[in-house]
């Protein structure tokens, strides 16, 4: 199997209406569509919420290079998908990676041919700390920046979500994992699925908790 790793991503946050979550779908898998168009991109991933989860959605977007991914994400084409987007469902959170999740990585590669771990795992490690802080910042302090409009109250919640994350949340959570994350031979292979569910039930956990304070 070809295993490429992005070194550049970004990350789109999304709240989605029950009812058109189909439609969503199909937009995604156009929008999908087009970037394929586009040199550099190699792959998307798409986390549908959970019945608690308040309708988020979270999709990773990867591209070779950050040339690559400011080039799509600059583009007329994907202007143009997004317009029909907030015109359908409204405006999303967009936090650009512009090392991709290698970087949060790298400290875990070892030895000459330096192998980070699986894609898989990387996104999963990272919608692990993704989601809960940006639950967070949307609980607190967002309320209190709507004042200040859309365009700010936006790059106030970015530059904190990928400062925490950058410095705070991915270092603890590399320490914590290690172990799941080096995983990943054959006879590893309980050990990846145990992880994968206990981050899966994490997760779980963690959306049922914010559902609580949330109503």
């Amino acid at each position: 199997m070809d295993l490429r790793i992005s070194k550049a991503s970004a990350v789109v946050v999304q709240q989605v209406p029950a009812a058109l979550a189909d439609w969503f779908m199909e937009w995604q898998s156009g929008v999908n569509a087009a970037a394929e168009d586009f040199a550099g991109y190699t792959g998307a991933e798409v986390y549908s919420p959970g019945d608690s989860q308040r309708d988020q959605w979270v999709v990773v977007i990867h591209f070779d290079d950050e040339k690559s991914l400011q080039g799509w994400l600059s583009s007329s084409v994907r202007a143009q998908w997004v317009e029909k987007l907030k015109a359908q469902v409204g405006d999303f959170e967009l936090k650009a990676l512009p090392g991709g999740f290698g970087s949060w990585f790298a400290g875990l590669t070892e030895g000459s041919e330096r192998t980070p771990p699986p894609s898989w795992k990387m996104a999963l490690t990272v919608l692990l700390g993704l989601y809960p802080t940006v639950m967070v910042l949307t609980l607190f302090p967002g309320p209190y920046m709507q004042p200040l409009g859309l365009a700010l109250a936006m790059l106030i919640s970015n530059a904190l979500s990928v400062s925490i994350l950058q410095w705070a949340v991915m270092p603890a959570l590399n320490s914590l994992l290690t172990t799941w994350l080096k995983a990943n031979g054959e006879k590893q292979r309980a050990l990846s699925v145990g992880g994968l569910f206990l981050i899966l039930v994490l997760l779980t956990g963690l959306a049922l908790l914010f559902r609580q304070v949330t109503g």
